[in-house]
């Protein structure tokens, strides 16, 4: 919500399908490009510029989402939403849901 000023509806579910845990939390904000989206689903750690001051924050909380993901036997997926902003998937074999 941080990314769009006049805020946007969070949509989350959870679905079981072919054995996985499926838990999306998607936007109907301003949505990204599709290069960033690659970026964020390829790249473990990634350094981004705050503000015009020069100060860097770092993409951290994704890479350690992803390793407690990984580390259950799942994968976590970013792409577009189908709301027109942004989706994350959390798939998880059932067992760990």
């Amino acid at each position: 919500m941080n990314h769009n000023e006049d805020g946007c509806t969070i949509y989350l579910s959870i679905a079981i399908r072919e054995s996985k845990c499926i838990i999306s939390v998607e936007d109907n904000g301003k949505g990204t490009t599709e290069e960033q989206i690659q970026h964020l689903n390829n790249t473990p750690h990634y350094m981004l510029e705050s503000n015009r001051s020069g100060e860097l924050r770092h993409g951290l909380g994704l890479l350690i989402v992803k390793q407690i993901i990984s580390s259950h036997g799942g994968e976590t997926v970013i792409k577009q939403s189908r709301y027109g902003g942004l989706a994350v998937r959390i798939i998880l074999p059932t067992a760990e849901c």
